[in-house]
């Protein structure tokens, strides 16, 4: 690091560069001015990092070059040197970033505590900034991944607040605005995807998403992934035009632009990439509430009008193709039921039972084809649990509970909020149960481990290395089964085990200190005092 010592007084610059060990508190270089114009000209020759100042100086005083150093160099860390131990200048020193106030004369031991801090808080500073660096890089690096991961997310379904949603959009600067126009394209390769590797299929989403790129940039920007059914599904953003302020009319010159487009983009991957694929687009819609219903209708769509023809390159969605896709939305986004179970989230799969249950009354009431889907497939995710577990669903949640006479709980919205509230309830308690065993299991066996090896000098971090455990869980597991800490119960053994000998025994005090696992009689003393209010020896005294 280098430090700059300005003062009008030179015998104090020189007496600050010569006789302080600046090298062993991390200062490389130390840089000597006699008036805050000739420190301005070193900042602008030299990268400084720590400036100490004198405050009262002829023609610009060391508070205006704080200031200065302060506008153009804001990184510089800054201490004055004053000789008027005044409540103003400290405050202004506080207004001005300054690190630390000397009094003259200057105290050669607090000087160097002052610098010591200064230098250490640049050094967390430049780690800080080096790992902020590196994991913008890193995120730099993975940003299309992480953009595509997104817009999976949303064409599925997944819901999430707005100013959640805002913040990712901002981070992985995707150029799209919430209730922003926005059209969706669908890309089908001809080819089967099966016959490329991984590395293969993403040179090709990469050179296609280029594509798309170059070929609509004047009028969109492009965001895009690939989806479930192996499709690349892209969502245009439409830039502004200077010429058209107005939403609708812009949504509406969008739409011409990309039915240009939409042809030309197919062309240009044919004529560059030599790989033919057929491409459809639709109508705009609000972003990112519309998303999936778009999505949904192009996927449809896609097997309506193109099916397995691999020859057809390009088709444009009419308004009146566009259907309402009527669908159980909260049964389908994501996260899924059988997810939520799996990971053992009981309160939040309950939630998503009740997001099920309240769209059924509320938008299906008098569906019971709907009521019939969403019993089937919470059905599916009760049974894939058990059956994960190795048991049926039968034998877990009890067989009146499975199916029922004719489907009962799938004829009312009623009964199928009773029938998924006993079987999660069950799925719980059993889940509670198995864990609550595992413990009893594990807080058994550290309680084996200890009971027969008591005279071993025992710690946590060897009994979790035995059990295979961390020491931090397995502590916090032995508190929260037996409402004592592990180490407690240690000691509390080892004691009973010393009054035992103390009153069975004529060893010597040292000898049941080494045979309880405490080599220092000493501490055995002092700690056997705390447990009983005695020693070990007026114990004895008083049992004979």
């Amino acid at each position: 690091m280098q430090l700059l010592l300005v003062d009008d007084e030179m015998s104090v610059v020189d007496t600050l560069a010569e006789t302080i060990p600046w090298n062993s508190i991390g200062i490389e270089t130390v840089h000597k001015a006699y008036s805050a114009f000739e420190a301005l000209n070193l900042l602008n020759m030299h990268e400084i990092d720590i400036v100490i100042t004198d405050v009262l100086m002829p023609e610009m005083d060391g508070l205006e070059l704080t200031r200065s150093i302060y506008m153009h160099w804001k990184h510089i860390k800054c201490l004055l040197l004053t000789a008027h131990a005044d409540f103003e200048y400290a405050h202004a020193a506080i207004k001005h970033n300054i690190q630390g106030y000397l009094l003259k004369p200057i105290d050669d031991h607090e000087l160097i505590l002052q610098i010591s801090a200064v230098v250490q808080t640049i050094e967390t500073e430049r780690e800080n900034k080096y790992n902020y660096n590196r994991a913008m890089a890193t995120m730099r690096h993975h940003l299309p991944k992480i953009q595509a991961e997104l817009l999976q997310s949303l064409l599925q379904g997944k819901r999430m607040p707005a100013d959640k949603l805002e913040e990712q959009l901002k981070l992985l600067k995707i150029p799209v605005v919430q209730n922003q126009h926005v059209f969706i394209m669908l890309v089908r390769f001809k080819d089967h995807l099966i016959d490329y590797n991984a590395f293969e299929v993403s040179l090709m989403e990469f050179a296609i998403g280029n594509l798309a790129k170059e070929t609509f940039q004047e009028y969109f920007e492009t965001w895009y992934c690939r989806d479930a059914h192996e499709y690349l599904a892209f969502v245009l953003i439409p830039k502004p035009e200077q010429d058209y302020d107005e939403e609708q009319v812009t949504a509406e010159r969008a739409q011409y632009h990309l039915n240009r487009l939409v042809n030309q983009f197919q062309i240009n991957v044919q004529r560059y990439l030599n790989k033919p694929i057929s491409v459809l687009s639709g109508h705009s819609g609000l972003f990112p509430n519309d998303m999936m219903k778009i999505y949904n209708n192009l996927l449809l769509l896609l097997s309506k009008r193109f099916g397995d023809d691999k020859e057809l390159p390009v088709y444009i969605a009419g308004h009146g193709e566009m259907a309402t896709i009527t669908t159980l939305v909260s049964l389908y986004e994501p996260p899924l039921l059988v997810h939520l179970m799996e990971a053992g989230q009981w309160e939040t799969s309950s939630s998503k039972l009740d997001a099920i249950l309240h769209e059924l009354e509320t938008d299906w009431c008098e569906s019971s084809e709907q009521l019939t889907e969403a019993f089937f497939s919470i059905f599916s995710s009760f049974s894939y649990i058990a059956h994960k577990q190795g048991r049926s669903l039968a034998d877990l949640i009890g067989a009146e509970f499975v199916l029922g006479k004719e489907l009962q709980p799938a004829r009312t919205v009623k009964h199928l909020r009773e029938w998924t509230t006993n079987v999660l309830d069950t799925f719980q308690r059993s889940a509670q149960n198995e864990t609550r065993t595992a413990r009893a299991a594990a807080v058994k066996e550290a309680q084996k481990f200890i009971i027969s090896h008591l005279s071993a000098d025992l710690s946590v971090q060897l009994i979790s290395d035995v059990l295979n455990m961390h020491p931090t869980y397995l502590s916090r597991l032995y508190k929260l089964e037996t409402g004592e800490n592990i180490s407690e119960y240690i000691t509390r053994l080892k004691m009973e085990k010393a009054i035992l000998l103390l009153k069975t025994s004529t060893k010597k005090i040292y000898e049941i200190s080494i045979e309880i696992g405490y080599q220092n009689p000493h501490y055995f003393i002092k700690l056997f005092k705390k447990h009983f209010g005695s020693t070990p020896q007026e114990y004895r005294n008083m049992k004979l």
